[in-house]
């Protein structure tokens, strides 16, 4: 999939949810295993790989109460030569100043294929609207 096709994917899914009044936002992270564009709505999140190589991702979050703290649970596809998916778990916080939010996650993801382990994190910054 190019790039363009990935763009118009989380721009689409943006327009979407501009009728909904929700909590919505749309960023730019980087970590591991992929760098791209991420598209919140609520409690749910999906990350599109904008580097050489395909990765998608999605992921809801769970708040832990009154605190910047969250913890989340989904899935992630990575093609690097071979095909991955992964079980994705682990704790995040965000820092935000309206209408923008900067957050970090980090978590051990269970990648099904050879059934082991890897921590992994990443960073980026949202703007909501």
């Amino acid at each position: 999939m190019n790039i363009v096709r990935k763009t118009m994917l989380v721009v689409g899914l943006c327009l979407a949810s501009l009728t909904a009044k929700a909590d919505t936002a749309v960023g730019l992270f980087v970590g591991e295993p992929f760098w791209g564009l991420e598209f919140k709505h609520n409690d749910i999140r999906f990350n599109l790989s904008l580097d050489d190589q395909f990765g998608l991702g999605a992921n809801k979050s769970f708040q832990v109460s009154n605190t910047p703290l969250y913890l989340f649970v989904g899935g992630q596809y990575i093609d690097r030569n071979t095909h991955y998916m992964a079980v994705t778990s682990g704790i995040g916080a965000e820092l935000r100043v309206k209408p923008m939010g900067f957050y970090i996650d980090v978590g051990p993801n269970l990648y099904l294929d050879e059934m082991q382990f890897e921590l992994e994190a990443k960073a980026g910054l949202r703007v909501y609207f």
